[in-house]
């Protein structure tokens, strides 16, 4: 039986990341919303807390938190001419499912993007001239640019509590980061993660080689973090469970 609710503002269909930061900015700005998800609700307690989540058997392997492929999937072509085929085995990418979305199973890689792979087509003509794009190739230059992004990575970088040191900020080389990384207006919320053993090993091997690692930047939170929205978020304890 169908439930009738007051007229709303706005309806955010889908409560993962993007539509549970799109609700939250529209109702913070006094509109009316309602959010839809069909998938189950999900909370930090007690879907999230330990060691529950260290359940390899249900997570990884039945892929709980994933999306239903015999219930909703999308198409695709191994070439251009090739017939729509319905994708049945999550691999390359694992949409979720329920509240939360793929935000509850992402690994937390957090790099932002380069500003040339915003104006992607104008890069490659520019380096390579107007002939080296195939006719029919249909990359395109996104139309704004990364300064004009770069606030608001800022700002999520800060909602997500992400992790990290930077390179440059303003202008100057503030620490040991990733030296190809676009300029910031600020440095990460919270310092690099800990090296486990693992990284440890190629860390040192790397630098005796004479190459330059560096912390890769993670939206897994190093120590406590309280985000711009008020959410408290405890630190990584390193299960590996996280995607």
């Amino acid at each position: 039986m169908a439930t009738t609710l007051k007229p709303v503002n706005a309806v955010v269909v889908g409560f993962g990341w993007a539509g549970s930061i799109l609700a939250k900015e529209l109702t913070e700005a006094g509109l009316q919303v309602v959010a839809l998800e069909r998938g189950p609700h999900q909370d930090t307690y007690p879907d999230g807390a330990y060691p529950n989540t260290l359940d390899e058997l249900t997570y990884n392997s039945r892929g709980k938190l994933f999306q239903d492929l015999s219930k909703s999937t999308v198409s695709i072509r191994h070439g251009i001419d090739g017939t729509a085929l319905p994708y049945r085995q999550l691999s390359a990418f694992l949409p979720g499912n329920g509240v939360g979305g793929a935000g509850l199973h992402w690994s937390g890689v957090h790099f932002r993007i380069m500003p040339e792979e915003l104006r992607l087509r104008s890069h490659y003509e520019e380096r390579y001239g107007k002939g080296f794009i195939p006719e029919g190739m249909t990359i395109q230059d996104y139309g704004v640019s990364y300064e004009e992004l770069e606030p608001h990575f800022d700002f999520a970088e800060k909602v997500f509590g992400t992790s990290g040191t930077a390179y440059k900020v303003k202008g100057q080389v503030v620490g040991d980061g990733n030296p190809f990384a676009p300029d910031r207006s600020d440095n990460f919320p919270l310092p690099a993660l800990k090296d486990v053993y693992s990284a440890q090993l190629f860390r040192k091997a790397a630098e005796e080689v004479g190459m330059r690692p560096y912390a890769m930047p993670a939206a897994n939170a190093s120590g406590p973090w309280t985000n711009p929205y008020g959410v408290q978020m405890g630190p990584c304890n390193f299960c590996g469970f996280c995607s």
